[in-house]
């Protein structure tokens, strides 16, 4: 039972990277406001250009915090930065205790470690009230020298995000696109391929579709999926195995200010 609510918490929170009335753009949240979900992060309007996230169902088991810096307009493109930084030690000792965990076997060691996630943000405003974004960024992750490889969680979501931590660093590229499609619906599309180069699983390539119901300023419904195309280890005799996943995405999301 243990194992499988800790899958769910970090399936879930991974799932909703964004959390935002505008996912994935590079604008920011309005100085105090706030926005939070049953899933997504907590999100504050620290300043017109400066917001703070974190995620709340995995605060205790896997610390973090990320800032989203905007850098103002240049040719038509909004342009933004994310710093995340994580803390994953805790989680990946829990799942390691026998008979409590079962994901990583009690024999490889968790050292302290820590990965700090970087990410440029472009968006541009099409016709139609359409918003396209492109965005990359690295991941580097410091401690992890002495982690086996054979403890990896081959999982989708999972595995290509805490692979960071085995292979010191990592690529990340994507783009979005948000609409509306009438008064009270919205919808978004985007994809993020991720690439470590030197580990086995090399790669992912995730795709989301969600449209939202905007009750009001202060309340929406979002609904969708996330599919995921990615390249998995598989041991001997074979070096890797790629799957494809889809999952199904339901949330509800509350803003004050």
């Amino acid at each position: 039972m243990m194992k499988n609510i800790l899958i769910i918490i970090f399936l879930i929170s991974q799932i909703f990277p964004q959390g935002e009335w505008l996912p994935g753009t590079a604008h920011t949240l309005p100085q105090g406001r706030w926005e939070y979900g049953l899933f997504q992060p907590v999100r504050w309007g620290q300043s017109e250009n400066r917001e703070i996230s974190f995620y709340k169902l995995t605060a205790l088991l896997m610390p973090g915090v990320t800032i989203k810096q905007g850098w103002g307009q240049r040719s038509g493109w909004t342009i933004s930065t994310t710093h995340a930084l994580y803390y994953p030690t805790p989680l990946l000792k829990m799942v390691a205790k026998p008979g409590i965990g079962g994901m990583i076997s009690p024999e490889f060691e968790i050292p302290n470690m820590v990965s700090l996630w970087n990410m440029v943000l472009a968006s541009k405003d099409l016709d139609q009230g359409k918003i396209f974004t492109i965005k990359a960024g690295i991941a580097l992750a410091f401690g992890g020298g002495d982690l086996a490889m054979e403890s990896t969680i081959d999982l989708p979501l999972i595995y290509h995000r805490l692979a960071v931590y085995y292979n010191s660093w990592l690529l990340r590229f994507g783009s979005d696109v948000n609409g509306r499609l009438n008064k009270k619906w919205t919808y978004l599309v985007d994809s993020d391929l991720f690439l470590i180069p030197g580990m086995k699983g090399s790669f992912a390539l995730e795709h989301k579709g969600m449209v939202t119901w905007e009750k009001s300023s202060r309340f929406h419904i979002s609904m969708g999926y996330k599919m995921v195309y990615g390249q998995y280890p598989d041991g001997y005799p074979s070096e890797n195995i790629t799957r494809l996943h889809i999952l199904p995405l339901l949330d509800l999301q509350w803003a004050k200010e």
